[in-house]
């Protein structure tokens, strides 16, 4: 299923994005929300961003934690605690 290369280019055909993202074609077209780069009219010359592609996976990943905690707007941090802490 994944093609014959050293290395995975930075633009891909239909069927070399589905193998990259580890899904079989009809699946990758069911799930993945990327739109291809269209560099002819025929549907031969769509590609995919492999950076868009990555960024779609990491957005899937359930243990993906954020780097900065969640406030509300206007709210400070103060020494790690929110002012709401500090009281």
């Amino acid at each position: 299923m994944t093609p014959d290369i050293p290395y995975w280019p930075a633009a891909m055909d239909q069927k070399s994005a589905a193998a990259y993202c580890g899904v079989c074609v009809e699946t990758f077209k069911k799930v993945c929300p990327v739109r291809p780069l269209k560099f002819t009219e025929s549907t031969r010359g769509e590609r995919y961003l492999r950076q868009r592609l990555d960024e779609w996976l990491a957005s899937l990943d359930p243990n993906k934690q954020d780097a900065a905690p969640k406030r509300k707007f206007g709210e400070r941090l103060y020494g790690g605690q929110s002012e709401a802490g500090r009281a």
